[in-house]
């Protein structure tokens, strides 16, 4: 978030200009008072901590980073100060403020960050005015990919960046300074190609991220398939169980990178089916799947046809542990573009089709006969809404497939904001929805559960 003051005084204090344009990701809303501008807008993207003198009170903000920074270019971190009362302020300035810094497979890491030249240790403010003090240090060599910055000694919201080291950072940090400066819509939309990439998505589509901070492993993880539990009744009552994450294994410098190591992913999904009708209720089978692939959310290519494009590439196993004459499993290379259409921020249109073909096989040399060589995964929905998804399949024999359609929406909607996740409905219909009884039908099954990721 920047504020772009149209006017100043001799004494350095901004008179509150008529009105602020907000041009980068919000802050979380904590506490305290605002200014009186834009009222709704501001409380959800700026945190202000209340602090007084005599009478009067004074409105201290962090504003939040750029997304993007350059590795060249310094850390700098602006904080807000406002006389909020209808009496003049007496505010002291900090020589120095302190960070943590939260990235890769690095420990916590403090930082100290200086205060601008310039800038005197007491500012006098009168009634209305603000200033922008602004503190910078240079990024720690080991500082890597997205970097979680939590303030250390004053309370605010901590503040995501992700830092690009690639030959691009140079560009990167002259469009920084022109967004800074830039003072119409225009202006901040000619930047915006370079800083977010020709996509506005350099980094990941919304929802993939499982943790994007954390130490060691969880810096590189993320989910993968829908992650799910849900239990439905159609003469037998079972449930159907599924956990999915993806590793990457090189976080690159170029966060743009389309390199093959840059962006190579291990992957594990293991689905079981749950045969809650039984006495002792065993799992009746479970599909263990990793994974190795290629895969880039936005291959950068353009079409009046298409928003985006992403791409993967790579080899499956799947099996299901079981010894002989019920052990199943196969391996497959696939490759599998998809094409997003629409506003991908509201409801949009997704089709991704995942092509493979059969290497090996174990007591199931006919699958294909039931499964085919295509998953046609069809999606619409929007990130903060509800979504349908839908994968096809169709056998190469008579009119062997199946139908497998799951519809989310966020609990967040129908519970409160303290939810997470979504409420799960299911419905199956066809052959192979678990290896043992790839050549046995299914008739429908309709389930209800809850998802962590869809």
């Amino acid at each position: 978030m920047r504020f772009h003051a149209s006017s100043a005084r001799p004494d350095g204090a901004y008179a509150r200009p008529a009105r602020l344009s907000l041009l980068t990701a919000p802050a979380r809303s904590v506490a305290g008072a605002v200014p009186r501008v834009s009222r709704a807008t501001l409380f959800s993207t700026l945190f202000a901590v209340a602090a007084f003198s005599g009478e009067a009170r004074a409105t201290v903000a962090m504003l939040q980073p750029a997304r993007i920074a350059a590795a060249n270019e310094p850390l700098q971190i602006t904080l807000l100060y406002s006389a909020d009362d209808a009496k003049p302020l007496t505010v002291v300035v900090p020589p120095s403020i302190r960070v943590s810094l939260n990235s890769g497979e690095q420990a916590a890491q403090p930082l100290e960050l200086t205060r601008e030249p310039g800038v005197p240790g007491t500012l006098r403010l009168r009634p209305g005015q603000f200033r922008k003090v602004r503190f910078s240090a240079a990024w720690p060599q080991s500082a890597r990919g997205e970097v979680r910055i939590d303030p250390v000694g004053f309370d605010a919201s901590p503040a995501l960046v992700s830092i690009n080291r690639g030959p691009q950072q140079e560009a990167v940090a002259q469009a920084e300074r022109a967004e800074a400066q830039a003072t119409t819509p225009a202006q901040v939309a000619a930047t915006a190609a370079v800083v977010d990439g020709p996509t506005g998505d350099a980094i990941s589509p919304p929802g993939d991220s499982l943790s994007t901070m954390g130490r060691g492993v969880l810096a590189h993880l993320s989910y993968y398939e829908p992650m799910y539990f849900a239990a439905g009744h159609n003469g037998d009552t079972n449930a159907r169980l599924q956990l999915s994450f993806k590793y990457r294994l090189r976080i690159p410098d170029d966060l743009r990178s389309k390199g093959l190591v840059d962006n190579l992913y291990f992957a594990y999904t293991q689905t079981s089916i749950w045969d809650l009708s039984a006495a002792s209720r065993p799992f009746r089978d479970t599909t263990y799947s990793p994974q190795l692939f290629y895969y880039v959310p936005d291959t950068g290519w353009k079409s009046p046809f298409f928003t985006r494009m992403g791409f993967a590439a790579g080899i499956a196993h799947e099996s299901n542990g079981k010894a002989d004459p019920d052990s199943r499993s196969i391996n497959m290379p696939f490759i599998r573009p998809t094409w997003e259409f629409g506003d991908l921020a509201a409801n949009h249109l997704t089709v991704s089709p995942k092509f493979y073909y059969y290497l090996g096989t174990s007591n199931n040399p006919d699958i294909a006969d039931y499964r085919g060589y295509v998953d046609l995964l069809i999606k619409y929905g929007s990130p903060d809404g509800w979504q349908l998804a839908t994968t096809i399949r169709k056998g190469t024999k008579h009119w062997y497939g199946s139908v497998d359609s799951q519809f989310t929406y966020p609990l967040a909607k129908l519970l409160g904001s303290a939810w997470g996740g979504y409420l799960w409905v299911g419905y199956f219909n066809g052959y192979g929805e678990d290896l043992l009884d790839y050549n046995n039908r299914q008739h429908w099954m309709a389930r209800i559960g809850y998802s962590i990721a869809r």
